[in-house]
C-alpha cells in the first residue's frame, strides 16, 4: 500500500492521459445540468479556458513544424536513396509498403464504418467537443486544387491552410535537394534547428496533455453525456480492428512477397510483438526483431542493415490510421470524403512520418496527424479527439509495425533461398 502512491508517479504519459480522460468524464457527468448551478457553469467555462489554451499551444506549432520537416526531407534521404545494395532495396521496399498500408485503409476503412456506423448521437457529441469544419471542403474539386498552390505562401501561412503550405515545403524542398548541400547547407541547418525547437515544444505541451484533456473531456461530456465516451469507444474499437486487419497483411507480405514460412515467420515474431504490445516503441524492439529476422532465415547483411533502415523510416500503420481517422472525421463533420481525398491525407501522414525519422512518437502524433486532417477540412479540435483515442490502438499499432519490419526485411532478402548466407 505504501509504494501505491510511488507507482502512480512513474506512470506513463499514456496512463497519466487515461486517468485525465476518466477523472474529466466522471467530473462532466456528475455535475448539474448547464444553467442549473452558478457553481458548476464556472467550473465548466474554467475547463473550457484550460482545454482551449492548450491545443491552442498544441496549433501553434504546426505549420512551423511541418514546413520544416518536409522542406528537409530530401536533402536527409538523399543520402539513402543515393546507395546500392541492401540499403536501396530497403527504401523501394519501405515506400511499397507504406502504399500497401493506404490501400488496406482505403478498402476497409469504408467496409467497417458501413459494418458500424458513426450514429447521429455520436456524430453529435463529437461535434459538440471538436469545432466547426473548414468552409474550404463545400469548395469545388477544381477550386480545392488550385488551393494547393499558394500565390501568397505567407498569407496562406498566416490563415491556417496547411495544404498549400505542406505542397510548398516539398517543392522548396526538392529545390534544396537539387542545388546540393554546400550551397544550401546554411539553410538547412535553420530549419532542422527550427524543426529541433519546435518538436521541443510539442513535447512540452504534450506533456500536458493530461490536464488539457482532463479539460476538454469534462466540458464535452457537460454538454454531451456519456454520447462522446461511447462515441470514443466506438472510434477505439474499429481503429484497433483495422490495425489487425494490416497486421495480418504483413503476414501476407512476408509468405508472398518474401517468401517466408508462414509458420516459422509466426513463431519467430512472437516475443517480438510481446515486447511491442508492452513498450509501445518500435525501436525498443529492434534487437529482438533482427534475432527474428534471422532465425527465419534472412541473412546477415540484410538483417543488419536493412532492419534498422527501415524501423527508422518506417511506421507503416500511421498511413493507414490517417485514412481512417480523416473519414470518421469526415462523417462526424458531414464533410467529402471519397477516395481521392482520403488518399491524400494517407500520402501526406506518409510524407510526415518519413520527415518525423527519430521523434519520439507522442510528440510525433500530434505534428504528423494535423496535416492528414487539414486535407480533409477536419477542424483541428478533432486533433484531441484523436490523442485522446490513441492509447489502446497504439500498442495494436506497434504490433503492427514490428511485424511489418520484419515482413520487409524478408522481402528484401527474398533471393536468400538461391543464395544461402
Amino acid at each position: 500500500m505504501i509504494q501505491s502512491p510511488r507507482r502512480l508517479l512513474k506512470l506513463p504519459l499514456a496512463g497519466w492521459i487515461v486517468v485525465g480522460l476518466v477523472l474529466g468524464a466522471a467530473v462532466g457527468l456528475a455535475l448539474p445540468s448547464s444553467g442549473t448551478a452558478g457553481w458548476s457553469d464556472a467550473v465548466v467555462a474554467s475547463a473550457d479556458v484550460i482545454a482551449r489554451l492548450w491545443l491552442a499551444a498544441l496549433q501553434m506549432t504546426i505549420l512551423p513544424l511541418v514546413f520544416a520537416l518536409l522542406s528537409t526531407a530530401f536533402v536527409r534521404s538523399g543520402g539513402l536513396t543515393d546507395s546500392e545494395g541492401v540499403a536501396r532495396r530497403a527504401i523501394v521496399t519501405l515506400l511499397a509498403l507504406y502504399l500497401l498500408a493506404i490501400v488496406v485503409g482505403l478498402v476497409f476503412t469504408p467496409i467497417l464504418l458501413a459494418i458500424s456506423p458513426v450514429t447521429p448521437e455520436i456524430a453529435a457529441a463529437m461535434r459538440s467537443a471538436g469545432g466547426t469544419p473548414v468552409d474550404v471542403a463545400h469548395l469545388p474539386v477544381a477550386d480545392m486544387i488550385l488551393g494547393m498552390v499558394p500565390t501568397n505562401i505567407v498569407s496562406a501561412a498566416a490563415s491556417g491552410s496547411l495544404l498549400p503550405v505542406v505542397v510548398f515545403a516539398l517543392v522548396f524542398g526538392a529545390a534544396l535537394a537539387r542545388i546540393g548541400r554546400e550551397r544550401s547547407a546554411a539553410i538547412i541547418a535553420v530549419l532542422e534547428g527550427l524543426a529541433a525547437a519546435m518538436f521541443l515544444v510539442v513535447g512540452w505541451v504534450i506533456a500536458l496533455a493530461p490536464v488539457g484533456v482532463a479539460g476538454f473531456i469534462l466540458v464535452a461530456t457537460s454538454n454531451a453525456g456519456a454520447a462522446l465516451l461511447w462515441g470514443i469507444a466506438h472510434y477505439v474499437a474499429l481503429y484497433s480492428l483495422l490495425m489487425l486487419i494490416l497486421t495480418a497483411f504483413a503476414y501476407l507480405v512476408a509468405a508472398l512477397a518474401g517468401r517466408a514460412p508462414l509458420g516459422k515467420f509466426a513463431r519467430a515474431l512472437l516475443p517480438v510483438q510481446a515486447v511491442a504490445f508492452s513498450t509501445r516503441s518500435s525501436l525498443a524492439c529492434l534487437p529482438l526483431g533482427i534475432a527474428a529476422a534471422r532465425e527465419i532465415g534472412v541473412r546477415e547483411p540484410a538483417a543488419d542493415v536493412a532492419l534498422p533502415l527501415i524501423v527508422a523510416l518506417m511506421r507503416n500503420s500511421s498511413s493507414t490510421s490517417a485514412v481512417f481517422y480523416g473519414a470518421y472525421g469526415a462523417i462526424v463533420y458531414g464533410l467529402p470524403h471519397g477516395l481521392a481525398l482520403l488518399f491524400v491525407a494517407g500520402l501526406v501522414k506518409t510524407l510526415m512520418e518519413i520527415g518525423s525519422v527519430g521523434i519520439p512518437a507522442q510528440a510525433t502524433l500530434a505534428a504528423t496527424a494535423a496535416p492528414a486532417l487539414a486535407v480533409m477540412s477536419i477542424p483541428p479540435e478533432f486533433l484531441a479527439i484523436v490523442i485522446v483515442a490513441e492509447t489502446v490502438p497504439d500498442m495494436i499499432k506497434t504490433v503492427c509495425n514490428v511485424t511489418m519490419d520484419v515482413a520487409a526485411t524478408t522481402v528484401v532478402d527474398r533471393d536468400r533461398a538461391r543464395h544461402p548466407a
